[in-house]
């Protein structure tokens, strides 16, 4: 039997044995789970997440438009919440959990196909009687990621021309877009009078506030006294005077000053919501506290900027430089730097949510250039069908792949960016192995190729692995701590390397059957000559 015939056959028997999971084998899996225990959940609103609740001792979930909002949406994350609180010693509460789950994957299928979606089980103690119970949140949070719009990418677009020109370092991503996304509204005429503004106001007036941030602030009792920090901290004052979209820009890693300034400003009171003209709008609020030696803290006056499109001033340019990077903020480009792959082709996935890490690779290629480095000057972009419709993608002639010899930063910008134009990805099944093919054929003295990719899609086509004729290193990915096995068997097939999660993984085709192998917590075993998920 020809070697492809053969790598062919293994596809195959991967393939049919990993195709949609049952409802039973999921709920099993995530019944077993080791539940995470809290006094009680939390049910503030959280950007990007349905809660979903059900009675205390029932598995119908009460709100109807949340539960037929989530077709169609991608899920990243399923916590699923209960009390352990029990009235009687035979109350079965993993079959109550299973109905739920059942009824969950009823309103949402996609659960069943949807790679990496992490699951948790929180198990709240705080409860003591039925009737307490009702108090308590029970059902499901949903974590989702939202579908491209046009303002999110032009937005992302303007996020990477700064990270090129150097503005705008790619660790401040999450930030940009909260300071830059707009919404996709139509412009009107300015008035001719200037606007009045009147801000927030704090309960008690401007000298109450300034009791309050003094009485209020802690010093952390963990913290070492002798070690200065200044926090930045940003907020909302919504139309009703509510505080919203609390962050810390430039918070690398979270610190005891990071939770207690946290503590602080979920505990500050209502505020009078600002007006321009009369008319309610959000407010952005910033400040900073400077934790000083010895114990002493000193707050800031406050910078308050009234969000009207129409009226208001503009905010200040924010300074993104001082936006430290997190160890997942310069995964993909440390492991180009670090693994330093002579002679090879870069192919990144330039879909929906993947800005963050092209802007890794934008600024690996920036440094490439700087040094004058001219082992990889190849690139290879790929959208998934420039926007075709999803029902006419065939395994083979997808599309929406930009491949350039680039000889400056300016070019491959260029083409990531027509890319990224072109196409956000549509369905959640991507051409990657379509676009390592091509890349293959651009450079055929390259001796490896490079994919950048999202570890929430899966190739739609896997089945033309045996085409590949050189080792792929797959850079995966994307917040979820669960791995997307297709990666695993992408590199196992091509003997090339996996990273992932800030760790490298090689050798992967040395594994016999049976070998069992552990990424995280999860452990993975060898069926058939691929890797799947151990039950």
């Amino acid at each position: 039997m020809k070697k492809w015939s053969l790598i062919a056959l293994i596809i195959g028997s991967f393939l049919s044995a990993t195709a949609q999971q049952t409802s039973d084998e999921l709920i099993a899996d995530v019944i077993a789970l080791t539940p995470r225990p809290l006094v009680k959940y939390e049910t503030k609103p959280r950007t990007n997440v349905f809660l979903l609740r059900t009675g205390f001792n029932d598995a119908i979930y009460q709100d109807k438009a949340s539960v037929a909002a989530l077709k169609g949406k991608v899920i990243t994350k399923v916590e699923l919440i209960y009390t352990t609180y029990r009235k009687s010693e035979t109350f079965d509460q993993h079959g109550l959990n299973r109905k739920r789950l059942r009824a969950l994957f009823a309103a949402a299928p996609q659960l069943l196909t949807q790679p990496s979606v992490e699951w948790v089980l929180m198990a709240q103690t705080g409860c003591t009687s039925s009737e307490e119970g009702k108090d308590y949140f029970h059902g499901v949070a949903i974590t989702y990621r939202e579908p491209p719009s046009a303002a999110l990418r032009d937005t992302e677009l303007e996020f990477l021309r700064g990270v090129a020109d150097g503005t705008v370092p790619p660790s401040a991503y999450d930030t940009y877009l909260k300071n830059e996304l707009k919404g996709d509204t139509a412009g009107t005429a300015a008035s001719a009078e200037p606007p009045k503004i009147k801000m927030p106001d704090f309960p008690g007036g401007e000298r109450a506030r300034i009791d309050f941030f003094a009485n209020n602030i802690k010093y952390p009792s963990t913290s070492e006294k002798s070690e200065a920090e200044q926090v930045v901290v940003q907020f909302i004052i919504d139309k009703e005077g509510n505080i919203q979209h609390i962050s810390l820009p430039g918070a690398a890693s979270p610190t005891p000053y990071h939770d207690e300034l946290l503590r602080f400003m979920r505990s500050m009171p209502k505020w009078s919501p600002g007006s321009v003209n009369g008319k309610k709008v959000d407010c952005m609020v910033m400040f900073t506290v400077d934790f000083m030696e010895r114990g002493s803290i000193v707050p800031s006056p406050l910078e308050v900027y009234a969000m009207d499109s129409d009226a208001a001033p503009s905010l200040p340019k924010f300074d993104y430089s001082r936006i430290k990077p997190t160890p997942q903020g310069k995964f993909v480009s440390t492991t180009l730097a670090t693994n330093n792959w002579k002679q090879s082709i870069l192919v990144c996935d330039v879909t929906a949510s993947m800005a963050p890490y092209s802007a890794q690779v934008l600024e690996f290629i920036k440094g490439q250039f700087a040094k004058k480095d001219t082992s990889m000057t190849h690139f290879v972009f790929f959208n998934d069908g420039n926007d075709r419709k999803d029902n006419t993608k065939k395994v083979g002639s997808v599309g929406g792949i930009y491949v350039t010899k680039a000889t400056t930063l300016e070019e491959t910008l260029t083409n990531m960016s027509e890319a990224m134009k072109a196409g956000t990805g549509g369905d959640l099944e991507e051409n990657n192995i379509e676009a390592l093919i091509q890349a293959e054929a651009a450079c055929p003295t390259c001796q490896s190729t490079v994919l950048i990719a999202d570890n929430m899609a899966s190739p739609r086509d896997m089945i033309l692995i045996p085409q590949l004729t050189k080792p792929v290193h797959v850079i995966v990915c994307g917040s979820s701590p669960i791995l997307n096995e297709d990666y695993m068997n992408l590199v196992r097939l091509t003997k090339g390397t996996l990273h992932f999660n800030n760790k490298d993984y090689s050798n992967l085709h040395t594994f016999e059957e049976g070998a069992t192998f552990q990424v995280g917590k999860e452990t993975f075993v060898v069926k058939k000559g691929s890797f799947v998920r151990r039950e």
